[in-house]
């Protein structure tokens, strides 16, 4: 059984994320083993869960986009803040568009 698109996205969002913190460990699932590689998102390449390219596109510019997505919340009163699933919808559906 495999995760759906939506998942395998957010996981790829996430390890990117941490990406620059991960000093002493390959990626979330720590360190390789026989039968995966540390990083999720090497592990989710390797088996072509996800286009090489989507995975390149959530890489290169979800991290930016979502450090500038909680900046700005930052700045908006509590009660009318953008909630982050606004933000994960948004980044979906850009990735969407990017793949097809």
């Amino acid at each position: 059984m495999t995760l759906p698109p939506w998942c395998l996205r957010l996981i790829v969002l996430v390890e990117a994320r941490a990406a620059p913190r991960l000093q002493t460990v390959e990626g979330l699932w720590r360190k390789s083993t026989r039968e995966r590689p540390g990083s999720m998102t090497r592990f989710i390449r390797d088996r072509s869960l996800l286009p090489a390219c989507e995975i390149d596109a959530i890489i290169a510019g979800a991290p930016v986009d979502l450090i500038d997505f909680q900046r700005v919340a930052a700045q908006i009163p509590l009660d009318e803040r953008p909630t982050m699933r606004d933000w994960i919808e948004r980044f979906n559906e850009g990735v969407e568009r990017l793949a097809a």
